[in-house]
């Protein structure tokens, strides 16, 4: 089973959370309270969903090959970002994390 310490390895990183298809909350780390995991999970769980509409959109109308499936996204904002990968998403502060680092913890873990 993959962990999500691995993601607070990460410089940076303040939370973590893996979510399940439905939304629901299936495991979190970090400095984020359970209300909040709740919520993250399901906001996530509903972005790849949006994602795997956007993608499958943009692959017909652009007729481009390899867009789906989406295999994650990220939002970034001014201090913080949270990126998604499978069903694992983290908070990171963005002065602090190497993104390069993220993306390799996230992707091994999407794809363990």
């Amino acid at each position: 089973m993959a962990n999500l310490d691995e993601l607070m390895q990460v410089k940076g990183t303040i939370a973590a959370v893996r979510f399940r298809e439905d939304g629901s909350l299936a495991q979190q780390v970090g400095d984020i309270s359970s209300a909040n995991a709740d919520l993250a999970s399901d906001m996530c769980s509903a972005t790849n969903q949006l994602m795997q509409q956007e993608a499958d959109l943009f692959a017909a109308y652009s007729g481009m090959r390899g867009w789906t499936p989406p295999e994650g996204w990220a939002m970034h904002g001014d201090e913080y970002s949270i990126w998604a990968l499978g069903e694992f998403a983290c908070i990171v502060r963005n002065a602090e994390v190497s993104y390069n680092e993220l993306y390799r913890v996230l992707n091994h873990l999407a794809h363990y």
